[in-house]
C-alpha cells in the first residue's frame, strides 16, 4: 500500500472531519495495523505502524460483522466497546469507521475517526468517509496492478523506490538472493523456476510481520523492508528463520537444493538513501555467500570493522 497516498487521503479527510484522531488501518484475520494516522489534539496514543490483535480493536465489528460503516457516539455506554480494554486504556469515547475494499471484494482495512469525548457523528459523516474510502480503493487497485510483481504478487522495485522515504525513518533492509536457483532452471526449465519463485514469495509473506514489506527486485533477488525495527537480536532471529524457511524443499514437487544468502543493513545508522542502503546490503549478502551460503550477515561499516579488529 502506498504510504504517500494514505498520507494524502488523511489530509483530505482532515479538511472535512475536523478535530478527531484519523487513521487508516489494515486488517487480517488476527491483527489490526495502523498504516497512517493524524491526531488533532485528542492525545489518543495511536501511532503509525502500531499493531494490536484484531479482536481487541473496534474495527473487528466491521471485519467480522456485516462489513458496513459503523458509528459509536459514546463508546463507554455502548454494549460492545464498553467491554473492550482499549476503551479505557486509550481513552476512546467515540468512533466512526468505514471499510476499504479491493476491487474483488476482499477487505483491505478501515478508514476511521476517534475522539476522547462523546461525539455526534451522523450519516453525513459516513457518506464523507465512504467517498474517501472509495477513492482509496481506486488507488490501492491501481497500485496492485502497477506496483506488484505479476509472478509472485509481491511489491516490485518501482514500489520500493517510490515509497521508501514515506514508510519509516528507521528500520532494516534485508537483501536476499537464492543459492542454487540457476541449477533449478538448468535442470527443470524456467516453468519450475517460476514455481520456486512463487513459493519463495509465499514463504516470505508468511514469515514477516503485517507492517513489513516483501519486494521482488527481479530474477531471484528479493528485499524485505522491516520498518521501525531497531532490535538487532530480533533481526538476527528473523535472519535465522528465513534461512531455515527457504532451505527446506522436501515437500516441493521437484527435488531441488535451494537456500538463501541474506545481507542486512540498518538505517539510519548506515544512511538514509535507499540506493546506498541496497549497495551495503548487497555487500553483506556477498559476504554471506563467500562464507558458506544459506546464512546472513549484517553490514559492518569500515569504522565498525576497525573497532572490532582492535
Amino acid at each position: 500500500m502506498t504510504y504517500k497516498a494514505a498520507t494524502d487521503l488523511l489530509e483530505l479527510v482532515n479538511s472535512s472531519i475536523e478535530g478527531k484522531m484519523l487513521f487508516i488501518g489494515k486488517t487480517s484475520e488476527d491483527t489490526f495495523s495502523i498504516i497512517k494516522s493524524i491526531d488533532n489534539g485528542t492525545e489518543i496514543p495511536i501511532t503509525d505502524n502500531q499493531e494490536i490483535r484484531l479482536k481487541e480493536s473496534y474495527c473487528q465489528q466491521i471485519f467480522f460483522g456485516s462489513r458496513e460503516p459503523l458509528i459509536i457516539n459514546d463508546s463507554k455506554s455502548h454494549p460492545f466497546t464498553s467491554q473492550l480494554a482499549v476503551t479505557n486504556d486509550l481513552n476512546i469515547q467515540s468512533y466512526i469507521g468505514v471499510p476499504i475494499f479491493y476491487k474483488d471484494g476482499e477487505m483491505f482495512g478501515t478508514l476511521c475517526a476517534l475522539d476522547c469525548k462523546p461525539s455526534h457523528f451522523t450519516e453525513k459523516d459516513i457518506d464523507i468517509l465512504v467517498k474517501y474510502s472509495n477513492l482509496f480503493s481506486y488507488v490501492i487497485e491501481l497500485e496492485k496492478q502497477l506496483k506488484t510483481d505479476p509472478l509472485t504478487g509481491l511489491y516490485n522495485r518501482s514500489y520500493l523506490a517510490d515509497n521508501f522515504e514515506f514508510i519509516a525513518d528507521k528500520g532494516a533492509v534485508m537483501l536476499l538472493d537464492l543459492d542454487g536457483f540457476k541449477q533449478v532452471n538448468d535442470t527443470y526449465g524456467h516453468d519450475v523456476g517460476d514455481l520456486v519463485l512463487k513459493e519463495v514469495g509465499n514463504r516470505l509473506k508468511q514469515t514477516i510481520g503485517p507492517n513489513d514489506l516483501a519486494i521482488r527486485m527481479g530474477g531471484d533477488e528479493f528485499v524485505l523492508l522491516i520498518p521501525h525495527q531497531t532490535d538487532k537480536n530480533l533481526l538476527d532471529q528473523l535472519g535465522k528463520q528465513l534461512t531455515k524457511d527457504l532451505s527446506n524443499w522436501t515437500a516441493f514437487d521437484y527435488t531441488i537444493n535451494v537456500s538463501t544468502s541474506i545481507g542486512i543493513v540498518q538505517y539510519p545508522q548506515e544512511g538514509k538513501e535507499l540506493s546506498k542502503l541496497l549497495k551495503k546490503a548487497d555487500h553483506a549478502m556477498y559476504e554471506a555467500k563467500r562464507s558458506e551460503k544459506n546464512t546472513y550477515r549484517f553490514y559492518l561499516s569500515p569504522s565498525t570493522c576497525s573497532q572490532l579488529s582492535k
